[in-house]
């Protein structure tokens, strides 16, 4: 069977799709502030000097379309339109100010931009609430890559022997406390996202991996001091996530990975 013939249970991409809704609407608010504070005077860096400026009424259309979007993503309306068109809106929001360019921000792009593949409204969508649906999985092979990735490149990019010694750390978090404990952390955080990047692929340690991913995110969005408004959005991303691999398909039984009859006559 080939990998583009492979289906798997809806509930999961549907989960991702409504995760990935929410982020968006956060993405774009925090978009709009930074881009808001340029029209108020702040060092306009756009990437091509034939970007318009920034002004009230483009920045208004450009949130109220990017929140729509994200809207209808969540609640599986038009879903592969709207994917499309945040997608849009997020490349031409890069494009407009550098400034605006975060890591979180591209990786939603790019998982958004999976998404519109995947078929993720057939299920817990205001148009179908069928449980029991089945929907083309390498789409969410994509995303689910593109995830496993950023937490590899996340936990590769810290072994080097300035964060190990906690020092980022110490500056990032409200807490005060002592070197050992942000040397300790710091090792840790190195630990856990490896595992994550790793453990979500494995039967036995998705569930562990995916509550470390709870709790690594969690405790982000806690006590980091700034930025807490796109951590959360960062964390939504992510989490929403992990029912793909919770739920993925087992590749070593072909009988569970192969459609139906009902689903290959509805194909044809």
């Amino acid at each position: 069977m080939r990998l583009t013939e492979i289906r798997t249970d809806a509930r999961a991409v549907a989960v991702a799709r409504i995760g990935l809704g929410v982020a968006t609407v956060f993405n774009a608010v925090e978009a709009f502030a930074i881009l808001d504070r340029i029209r108020g005077g702040l060092l306009a860096m756009p990437v091509f000097d034939a970007a318009p400026r920034v002004e009230t009424p483009l920045l208004a259309a450009w949130l109220m379309v990017a929140v729509a979007a994200g809207i209808a993503l969540a609640i599986g309306w038009l879903t592969t339109p709207a994917a499309i068109v945040t997608v849009a809106l997020n490349v031409a929001i890069l494009l407009w100010d550098e400034q605006v360019y975060s890591s979180h921000r591209w990786l939603a792009t790019l998982l958004v931009a999976y998404l519109a593949f995947a078929r993720s409204d057939t299920t817990w969508s205001i148009t179908h609430r069928r449980s029991d649906a089945t929907v083309p999985w390498w789409p969410q092979l994509l995303m689910m890559s593109q995830l496993s990735v950023l937490y590899l490149f996340s936990a590769l990019s810290k072994m080097n022997p300035y964060f190990i010694t906690g020092a980022p750390l110490s500056k990032w978090v409200w807490l005060d406390l002592p070197w050992q404990l942000f040397f300790i952390a710091s090792v840790l955080t190195v630990g856990v996202e490896l595992f994550i990047a790793i453990g979500l692929w494995f039967r036995a340690s998705r569930r562990l991996a995916a509550l470390l991913g709870l709790g690594l995110h969690a405790s982000i969005v806690v006590l980091m001091n700034n930025e807490t408004f796109a951590l959360i959005a960062f964390a939504i991303t992510c989490v929403s996530l992990y029912p793909l691999f919770l739920r993925r398909p087992s590749l070593r039984h072909r009988d569970e990975i192969r459609p139906t009859a009902e689903q290959l006559s509805s194909s044809g």
